[in-house]
């Protein structure tokens, strides 16, 4: 799927990070409206202390086409009010980035050009009407 924007790192106390990020992964089927809808997936990683830098984690970016495979975890806890929460995580074993470095600088380029485009246009509406 596609990153839905830049990953998050948090650093821990003792030097490991903990990477959250989501990816928009599109259904293999399509609904009774005839289109393929998207899955938003929220995936966590973990980057050990000892390693130096944040690995493909510091390489991937919103719009960035990737592939990961996962596995789930229950999260136990009690909360700061004396209950216990239970929850699932999704956590990261591998990353592929699907995109080479080629296609996804031209992917940039188009959407800082489409971007530039729209603040011009917006810009000349404000002083047309001035």
């Amino acid at each position: 799927g596609r990153l839905v924007r830049d990953p998050k790192i948090y650093n821990n106390r003792e030097g490991s990070r903990k990477v959250l990020f989501t990816v928009a992964v599109l259904d293999n089927y399509k609904s009774k409206d005839g289109h393929y809808h998207s899955q938003f997936v929220s995936l966590e990683a973990f980057v050990p202390g000892k390693q130096k830098d944040n690995g493909v984690y510091g390489y991937i970016n919103s719009g960035d086409l990737i592939i990961c495979s996962y596995t789930v975890q229950s999260n136990v806890y009690t909360n700061k009010d004396g209950n216990t929460v239970y929850g699932q995580v999704l956590m990261v074993n591998d990353v592929a980035l699907l995109e080479s470095k080629a296609t996804k600088e031209a992917r940039q380029a188009k959407a800082t050009q489409s971007k530039t485009t729209k603040e011009t246009k917006k810009r000349t509406r404000k002083q047309a009407v001035a």
